[in-house]
């Protein structure tokens, strides 16, 4: 999944790039290899996070019950209210 600053970031990388070259000048290459690492520890600490939230789910419904008893005394209470 991608947020806003992902996209913006990825944009800057490209910019870094393509805007670079302006006078003839070699492209801006130290810039898009700072934005592309930050992209990629982004995305792994993003993945990690995730994991670790999906492994908290999974133990919190596996500490739920799968059956539980209801005793339901309303329906007592209404059937003696017809008799």
């Amino acid at each position: 999944m991608w947020n806003p600053l992902s996209l913006v970031m990825e944009a800057a990388a490209i910019m870094a790039i393509a805007f670079a070259n302006d006078g003839g000048k070699p492209p801006d290459w130290q810039d898009f290899i700072g934005i592309v690492c930050l992209l990629v520890i982004d995305s792994t600490l993003s993945f990690i996070e995730e994991n670790n939230a999906r492994n908290a789910v999974a133990a919190l419904m596996a500490g739920l019950a799968s059956k539980t008893k209801v005793h339901n005394n309303f329906l007592r209470y209404i059937s003696r209210i017809k008799d």
